[in-house]
Order: C-alpha cells, then structure tokens, then sequence
C-alpha cells in the first residue's frame, strides 16, 4: 500500500511540476510578446499618446528622422585560405572576430507627434 501511494504521489508530483513549468513558458513568451509591442511606459505604442491639458490640436503617427550614433560592431570573419607561389602551399588564416566602425546615420521611424490645430479668425476684413 505505502508503494502504490508512493507512485501516486510521485506521478501527481511530476504532472502538477510539468504544468507549472509549461505556465512559466507561456508567461515568459507573453512578456516577451507585450515588451515588443509596449514602449510608452507600459501603453500600447500604436496608440496615440494622451494629449496634454487645455491644448488645442492632436497627435499623428508620422515617419521621422532619427539620428543613431556611429559605433563599433564586432563582425566575424570567416576563415580565408590562399595559394603560395609554384609550391602549391597554402596559407590559411583562422576565423576571428574584427571590430569595424559603423558611421553615425538617419534612420526612418514611426514616432508620435503633436500638431497644434490650426489657429481660426485672426482675420480682419478692411
């Protein structure tokens, strides 16, 4: 009897730890998926963003410039063989990794952006 409940208990112990970390997988790729969507502390990026107070005019989603700095990258090189003069040698240089400059350039992305409503009268008739 004390072997059948200890079966049973270790067959209920692995299912109920392999549900809690099926769980864990799901939650883990949920974060993941809400992280590339949310970036406007916790709001969905896609939705425009809270207009200020007492402010005339909207937010659109426009295409905008943004400069990104110039930077390092380390790129790997794969390895390269070459042939020697008449004697048929060749000289193999190994893979490594190479730092390459990237320049600072512009890149096109969506930002949000107010635009003031256009301003009405103003206009005097002589």
């Amino acid at each position: 009897m004390a072997l059948k409940f200890g079966l049973f208990s270790l067959a209920l112990g692995a299912m109920l730890l392999g549900s809690t970390a099926q769980a864990a997988d799901l939650k883990a790729e949920h974060d993941a998926s809400s992280v590339a969507w949310n970036s406007n502390n916790g709001r969905d990026s896609r939705r425009a963003p809270t207009p200020p107070a007492n402010q005339n005019g909207r937010y659109e989603l426009r295409e905008v410039k943004k400069w990104v700095e110039g930077r390092y990258d380390q790129v790997w090189v794969a390895q390269s063989c070459s042939d020697q003069s008449r004697r048929y040698i060749k000289k193999c240089e190994p893979g490594h990794y190479e730092r390459r400059w990237v320049p600072g350039h512009y890149e096109k992305v969506e930002q949000w952006v107010w635009v003031p409503a256009p301003r009405h009268g103003g206009y005097r008739r002589a």
